[in-house]
C-alpha cells in the first residue's frame, strides 16, 4: 500500500476505503469459513467517481454527528450492469419523525442480482468516521499537485 487506506471489518468480510487523487475505490473482501476470500463471489472492487465523493462525505458526516440529512444514492453505470452503492439509515425513531439517535447506519452495495452480490453493511461511528475520512482524503488528494498522476495500490489482506 502506497498510502493511508481505512478499513471496515465485520464478521462476513472487509470493506477496505483507498482515497485515490480522483475517487474513492471501495474494495470489499467476503470472509468465506473464517477466511479472507478475494475471489470468491461477491468480491468487488468499485471506484466512486471524484463528482460523487462530496456527496458521500457530506451524507457520513450528518449521519456521524446525528443531523438531518437524506440518503446518499450512488448509481456507477458500467457494461456490464449498474452498480448501487447508498449510505442510508433507519427511518427517525424519535416523536413526529425526529433523530432520536438510535438510528442505524447502512452501506449497501448492489452490483448484480445475487445475494452475494447484494451486501449490507452496519455501519457504527467508526466505520462512518472511516468513510467520512477516505472521502476528506480523496478530497485533499485531487487538489494536491504532489498527487496528480499517480494511482493507489490494493492493500495487503495480511
Amino acid at each position: 500500500m502506497d498510502r493511508v487506506n481505512f478499513t471496515v471489518v465485520k464478521s462476513f468480510g472487509r470493506l477496505h476505503l483507498i482515497p485515490d487523487i480522483d475517487s474513492l475505490r471501495l474494495w470489499y473482501v467476503p470472509n468465506v469459513n473464517g477466511k479472507l476470500a478475494p475471489e470468491s463471489l461477491g468480491a468487488c472492487d468499485i471506484s466512486i467517481p471524484l463528482d460523487a465523493v462530496g456527496g458521500l462525505w457530506a451524507t457520513a458526516r450528518a449521519f456521524l454527528y446525528g443531523v438531518e440529512s437524506l440518503d446518499e444514492n450512488i448509481i456507477i453505470r458500467k457494461s456490464e450492469g449498474d452498480i448501487l452503492i447508498k449510505l442510508y439509515r433507519d427511518k427517525p425513531k424519535g416523536t413526529q419523525g425526529s433523530l432520536s439517535g438510535d438510528e442505524l447506519c447502512w452501506m449497501r452495495i448492489v452490483s448484480g442480482r445475487t445475494e452475494e452480490e447484494r451486501r449490507r453493511i452496519k455501519l457504527g461511528p467508526r466505520d462512518l468516521l472511516c468513510v467520512e475520512l477516505a472521502c476528506s482524503s480523496v478530497l485533499a488528494l485531487s487538489t494536491s499537485p504532489l498527487y496528480q498522476g499517480t494511482k493507489s495500490t490494493l492493500p495487503s489482506l495480511d
